[in-house]
């Protein structure tokens, strides 16, 4: 299938994410009705240039026998709408546009009434068009938005990327997106979407905040990233349980007391995990400060320089792989 239907207008597109660790693998997959269930209230319109005042007066309640006397469910806008319309798009991979959209005409005409089957026609053509728009446009904004969120505690400006060109992209993004759709249909498409995207918008400007520290960032970011609520959280579990864990570390000094209280918040085979990989760790720095401490007292010998290099690159060869060996001269030499 062409690019564009994968690219803009699915999920929200700034997430900023990272999986350090998997601790827990929430699955929350709700996204909303699928486009076939009944709905409450019946819309019927076809112009592609209709109103938001035209859609409301098109809206009528459902009875059990519709106007048109019709036994078939009457369709109209809900909540994950936007998600079905994509469900519908990947279940036809490999379709063109134009065969794509006649598809999903014949069936909404088998699902819904004649009336609101046109009109959920008409709703999936334009977002159709819009994703082909919204790839073609230079509005798309993933790659400058995915961010890991350890990065998002330190005074980098990403990629060059200020908030100011950012909240211009977003609103961009908007404007396309109204010139398909009413301020109602927006509402039902993007509006979920829309507000993800605007705190993560502001998780950018607490990153970019060159009046906090690194510590005051930490804070505030992960205060709200728990603040998130249902499938937008479960995103950033991973995340959370990372800090967690890294809190419980900090607090209890001894491996014991790290151990058990980890395991009572994730369990023993997590903990198990941690200790190890806090042992290994613990390994490894005792064997950087060995290193350290071998190259305080080669400086401080008589020796010649060149006896001194020859010294360190003895020891090194000795005590460490060609692998550790390099890690090493990242973490020492470099730092001289």
């Amino acid at each position: 299938m062409h690019r564009w239907l994968f690219i803009g207008g699915g999920a929200a597109l700034f997430l900023v994410l990272v999986i350090s660790i998997s601790i827990s693998g929430n699955s929350d997959t709700s996204d909303g009705e699928h486009l076939g269930k009944p709905q409450a209230t019946a819309a019927a319109i076809t112009s592609k240039d209709a109103t938001a005042t035209e859609i409301k007066k098109a809206i009528q309640p459902v009875k059990k026998v519709n106007s048109h006397a019709s036994a078939l469910p009457v369709f109209t806008l809900y909540f994950g709408v936007k998600d079905s319309f994509d469900r519908f798009i990947f279940a036809n991979e490999g379709a063109s546009e134009d065969e794509v959209k006649a598809l999903f005409t014949v069936n909404a005409t088998n699902m819904y009434e004649p009336r609101s089957a046109t009109y959920a026609a008409d709703v999936f053509t334009r977002y159709v068009v819009y994703k082909v728009a919204l790839a073609d446009t230079d509005t798309e904004i993933e790659k400058v938005l995915t961010v890991p969120i350890e990065n998002t505690v330190t005074d980098v400006t990403y990629a060059g990327i200020s908030l100011s060109e950012v909240e211009q992209k977003l609103a961009m993004r908007d404007t396309l997106r109204l010139s398909y759709f009413s301020q109602q249909e927006y509402e039902y498409l993007f509006s979920l979407d829309a507000a993800i995207d605007a705190r993560a918008l502001a998780r950018l400007a607490i990153a970019q905040d060159r009046d906090l520290s690194r510590e005051q960032k930490r804070n505030e970011i992960f205060d709200q990233l728990n603040a998130l609520g249902g499938q937008e959280k479960a995103a950033f579990e991973p995340t959370l349980d990372m800090e967690k864990i890294n809190q419980i570390k900090q607090k209890h000094a001894d491996s014991e007391s790290r151990y058990h209280a980890i395991a009572a918040e994730f369990g023993h085979q997590v903990a198990e995990r941690f200790s190890a990989l806090w042992e290994t760790q613990a390994l490894w720095q005792q064997r950087v400060d060995a290193y350290r401490d071998y190259q305080e007292y080669v400086s401080a010998s008589a020796m010649k320089a060149q006896a001194q290099q020859d010294a360190l690159a003895t020891y090194k060869q000795t005590h460490f792989s060609n692998t550790e060996q390099k890690r090493l001269r990242v973490i020492v030499d470099v730092n001289l």
